[in-house]
């Protein structure tokens, strides 16, 4: 009961960072399938977030590129903040791996933040400067793959609530720690403000939709 409580504790404080989503329609957190071996060496297959090449041979000296099509440096502060989302994601992979192993209940909770993760992204990769704005057929083309619903924000909120109403009200920090799901989680956590802290730089010059981070 005392390690449910410290994991409970974790998500309490991990899902409302996770309001950084900034409300993702459902339908655009699309996923593939790849197959993986189970213990009985079954194949199963296991559902992922967007299938794309593993390389793309356009960011070896240096410099990548946004979704507009406009190529940066690798070291500029879009792909800071789109790093660190990425190093979130992959945390929550873990949590998700340590959380299934012990057959926690919100393991597709993790997975749908996951996909969302991966939207926020491509908000992200999109700037919204004046060269976009100064052409309404590309900035149409923009818009067309992000779409917004604030359903998404009321969703991660019902769980805070369902969550939160399992434990005693917080009247003190929360050292990190308390188990290998736990620990994990606290490590997100931390990945998280860090990415919102990458983020807000983008938002206050305008660069990037602030739903980001409502």
């Amino acid at each position: 009961m005392a390690q449910l409580h410290r994991r409970t504790m974790s998500l309490r404080t991990f899902l409302p960072l996770m309001k950084l989503g900034g409300g993702v329609w459902e339908q655009t957190v699309t996923k593939t399938a790849i197959p993986e071996i189970n213990r009985n060496s079954n194949i199963i297959w296991k559902p992922s977030c967007r299938g794309m090449k593993i390389y793309t041979r356009t960011g070896d000296k240096g410099v990548t590129s946004l979704f507009t099509g406009e190529r940066l440096p690798k070291n500029t502060q879009f792909f800071n903040a789109l790093g660190t989302t990425d190093e979130l994601s992959s945390h929550l992979g873990l949590v998700k791996a340590y959380a299934e192993e012990k057959r926690h209940e919100y393991v597709d909770q993790l997975e749908r933040i996951q996909c969302i993760l991966q939207d926020i992204s491509s908000l992200l990769a999109t700037p919204r400067n004046q060269e976009i704005s100064d052409d309404p057929e590309r900035e149409a083309r923009v818009l067309k793959r992000l779409s917004f619903n604030p359903r998404h924000i009321t969703e991660l909120e019902q769980w805070i609530d369902r969550y939160d109403s399992r434990l005693p009200p917080l009247t003190n920090f929360i050292l990190p720690g308390g188990g290998q799901v736990s620990a994990a989680l606290h490590v997100a956590r931390t990945v998280c403000r860090r990415a919102e802290r990458e983020i807000v730089p983008l938002v206050t010059e305008e660069l990037v939709d602030d739903q980001v981070l409502n």
